[in-house]
């Protein structure tokens, strides 16, 4: 079945960007993107396969095919910073050439070593959205630390269903959690039921719990460590926009105003501190946001925001910028090879679900849902 959507997969890119290159050489209005594109990755590293074997596969590319996506993009886009299109989007003028955007999540310090050595040779700009309370502390994301754990408890032979169950009870929470069928990414599902039913605190309580059966040895969780502040200031020299990310990576649209207050503010004045300068950009973890949310990113003073979907809140447009997330698969053919045509239907958004948004964008009830991995 996966094989046979692959194929459908790939043939559906070839058609659409042949009707698309008809567009361009008629001169029709359709034939580029409305918005410039702008691409979110997560974590740039060596090797796919080998750092695949430890964390979430879908936050991973590879040095080389971040390349592969980077040329792509330079011989079909202007490749500009966030405050140009910024400037552009609150003027409303076209650019010249359709503009694309590479941004970074969450503040990897492998975007550093690996992505940002890319950037600077080709001459591209970008950005990095960062977690201040992580910066230089070595401490991986939360929910790095629990996949990592339940893939080292499967990988055991134990029954992941059980074994977090069994954790969960010793720290006094009431959850079930069912065995998947066969062939699902396991950890992956069971991590973000968690982040999705219980507080960030109560995870902690687990992974602590966890530990106790499975303990990770620091060799394997280096891999996620966070940006350092001299790691952000020599990319910050180098022209790379630095952003805020919050300052712990928390779901806002599961915050009370005081906290998400804190949580836009403090981790603005982190920034600002450090790099002596404004820090104009803001990105919604997991892309979720609110009208009480984004109203409070406009009362911190951020001049831009971006999510991870199409939707929008037409009082702050510029605080609701719509992102593609993007990672080592997102755009390889039946092949396994990369594919510019798959490339070219995410910049229309070809794939996209028709009904909208994954997330409910409207008002959310407090401590509805605590999770976030994006």
């Amino acid at each position: 079945m996966h094989i046979l959507r692959s194929v459908g997969k790939t043939c559906f890119a070839a058609a659409y960007t042949v009707s698309r290159s008809a567009c361009r050489i008629a001169r029709h209005p359709s034939a580029y993107p409305s918005t410039p594109f702008i691409v979110c990755y997560h974590r740039v590293v060596e090797s796919f396969d080998q750092s695949a074997r430890n964390t979430i596969p879908s936050m991973l590319i590879s040095a080389k095919m971040l390349e592969r996506h980077i040329d792509w993009l330079a011989q079909r886009f202007s490749l500009v910073s966030l405050d140009d299109i910024g400037r552009g989007l609150q003027s409303k003028r076209s650019f010249r050439r359709p503009a694309a955007a590479i941004t970074f999540d969450d503040g990897y310090s492998d975007v550093f070593h690996h992505g940002f050595p890319l950037l600077k040779r080709k001459g591209v700009p970008a950005a990095v959205f960062v977690v201040t309370d992580l910066v230089g502390t070595g401490r991986p994301q939360v929910f790095d630390r629990l996949y990592l754990l339940l893939r080292l408890i499967e990988s055991n032979g134990l029954s992941l269903a059980q074994t977090t169950h069994d954790a969960m009870k010793v720290v006094g929470i009431d959850l079930e959690v069912r065995t998947a069928a066969p062939g699902r990414d396991e950890p992956f599902r069971i991590m973000t039921l968690l982040l999705n039913r219980i507080s960030l605190e109560s995870i902690e309580r687990i992974i602590m719990e966890l530990q106790q059966r499975m303990d990770l040895a620091p060799e394997v969780s280096d891999e996620f460590a966070p940006l350092t502040w001299g790691m952000i200031s020599k990319m910050h020299d180098n022209g790379i926009t630095i952003g805020s990310h919050t300052s712990s990576h928390t779901l806002l649209t599961s915050e009370t105003p005081e906290s998400t207050k804190r949580q836009l503010v403090n981790s603005k004045g982190a920034l600002e501190a450090q790099l002596k300068g404004d820090v104009r950009h803001f990105a919604y973890p997991d892309g979720r946001f609110n009208p009480g949310v984004v109203e409070a990113v406009h009362s911190a003073g951020y001049r831009y925001a971006y999510s991870i979907c199409h939707q929008r809140d037409s009082r702050f447009p510029l605080l609701t910028i719509p992102r593609k997330v993007l990672w080592e698969r997102a755009c390889v053919n039946a092949w396994g090879r990369f594919s510019g045509s798959i490339m070219n239907c995410h910049s229309y958004g070809a794939f996209d679900p028709r009904d909208g948004c994954q997330h409910d964008h409207s008002s959310v009830a407090l401590g509805e849902k605590n999770g976030t991995i994006n």
